[in-house]
């Protein structure tokens, strides 16, 4: 199941979503085309630019708004779904941006949320094996030597010390402390594809793919009544 089937089945008819760090705008275009009432908030204007034209290219419509996701322009209580996927490394402060969901959600409303895995073995962001595994200071010298440091700008924090990383029960706590329910979107997918053999691949799963793996972690977090 690719991102957008696997949003779309959590997402009533006509329902409205926010694609929260909605980038150039992709997914947001592709959910509006199945008839849901979409927004976008990102923080770069020259991707709202690039999403307004798609938008425009592929005849849907959506509220693409420049802005901060720790501060979404819109009411309490006003999405059905939320979409949050590769972001939370970049924002300045990953909690406000998840309280903000929290905030805009309706109740029963859900999202997927992404966070980046502190040390998962391959980090795509600098397209680098084992980089993660190395304390931050020692990472940083070999990236300025190999000349591979990014520096932080308009799309938001890009260098390796600055971005938010999480272990999985950091990004659960977090979660939780603000209210939500959370599911391993991973483990569900696990559990559906393997069946009677699910607890063999889970184990697996639990032990070593997930905290040392994965580069990052694909929770689906419900707002409670």
């Amino acid at each position: 199941m690719d991102h957008l089937a696997y949003c779309a089945q959590f997402i009533p008819p006509g329902g409205k979503v926010i694609d929260v760090g909605s980038g150039r705008g992709k997914l947001a275009c592709q959910l509006a085309s199945r008839g849901f009432s979409v927004s976008g908030i990102e923080i770069n204007p020259s991707y709202i630019a690039e999403a307004k034209d798609r938008a425009f290219k592929e005849r849907v419509t959506v509220d693409f708004r420049q802005g901060e996701a720790e501060k979404l322009p819109y009411p309490d209580n006003f999405f059905d779904f939320a979409n949050c996927a590769e972001v939370t490394e970049h924002v300045e402060n990953p909690a406000r941006v998840c309280q903000e969901i929290f905030r805009v959600l309706k109740p029963s409303g859900s999202c997927y949320i992404s966070f980046h895995n502190r040390f998962g073995i391959y980090d795509y962001h600098y397209k680098m094996w084992g980089i993660n595994w190395l304390p931050r200071t020692w990472a940083e010298r070999f990236l300025n030597f190999i000349k591979k440091q990014k520096t932080d700008g308009a799309a938001g924090r890009q260098s390796l010390s600055t971005m938010h990383y999480f272990q999985y029960n950091q990004a659960i706590s977090l979660l939780k402390g603000i209210g939500f329910s959370t599911e391993d979107a991973r483990a569900v997918s696990i559990q559906k594809r393997f069946a009677l053999f699910s607890g063999l691949f889970l184990g697996l799963y639990y032990i070593i793919l997930r905290p040392l793996y994965f580069n990052s972690f694909h929770i689906r977090v419900i707002k409670s009544l």
